[in-house]
């Protein structure tokens, strides 16, 4: 998971499969996965997106931990399957995969106690994800909603990684799924603030634990001609060069 990646950037799923099995965990990854359903399920449509939720259950049945490259599935999952599966035949099912369905970043650090070894000699700072820092729910601090520590927590141990803190990191980037579709100019002035504040620390990487953002902001970095690169979590943890 997510579609995203298996259609956008699947060398950021290679590398993810990469560093699992460096750390001798076995991994499962359906040939026939596909949408959680999120992007139906807010645009209304939830029967299909309960259809899809469905697939993803019993694609996942056997697995111990659902591992995500988006933490904004994960929150999806978490938030809205109970209205989609509550007191159906998937009931217990959906409760299983709520209770094992993690962001990578959680998992790594309070599931595998991971520390990173591969150098990334470059300055790096964290964009919050709006429903992530929101409404995650975090298995080793139910008491604390959202996910804000455990990817910097990752950062700050990358050998050579200078991690840098921009201001306003936990504002919109203006993608908001249709939001920056229906309402262009007013996304763009999230996202040209988003880009101004990475600069104005000095960041050559923005990264994240929704990708979705991060394509987002990419797309308008590359029109605009800017100096500045989106990274996905896994990608600094398991750079190209290495």
């Amino acid at each position: 998971m997510p579609c995203c990646i298996d259609q956008f950037a699947p060398q950021s799923a290679l590398k993810t499969i990469k560093l699992l099995d460096g750390l001798g965990i076995s991994y499962h990854y359906p040939m026939q996965l596909t949408c959680c359903g999120k992007k139906l399920y807010h645009q209304g449509d939830k029967n299909s997106a309960k259809s899809l939720g469905e697939k993803l259950i019993e694609e996942f049945d056997d697995c111990t931990y659902v591992v995500c490259l988006s933490s904004g599935c994960v929150v999806y999952i978490q938030k809205h399957f109970g209205k989609l599966f509550h007191n159906t035949t998937f009931h217990n099912s959906y409760r299983q995969m709520i209770d094992k369905c993690y962001d990578l970043s959680d998992f790594l650090v309070n599931v595998l106690h991971y520390t990173p070894t591969a150098t990334f000699n470059h300055t790096v700072t964290y964009m919050d994800h709006c429903t992530t820092m929101r409404d995650y729910r975090c298995l080793a601090h139910p008491e604390t909603a959202g996910l804000r520590e455990e990817p910097r927590h990752l950062l700050r141990l990358v050998p050579q990684l200078r991690l840098v803190e921009m201001t306003q990191k936990d504002v919109c980037c203006g993608l908001g799924d249709l939001f920056a579709n229906d309402f262009t100019p007013i996304s763009d002035s999230l996202t040209k603030r988003k880009i101004d504040n990475a600069l104005a620390v000095g960041a050559e990487i923005i990264t994240s634990s929704e990708p979705s953002c991060l394509m987002h902001l990419q797309s308008y970095i590359d029109k605009a001609g800017i100096h500045l690169k989106c990274m996905n979590i896994i990608d600094l943890l398991v750079p190209d060069e290495q």
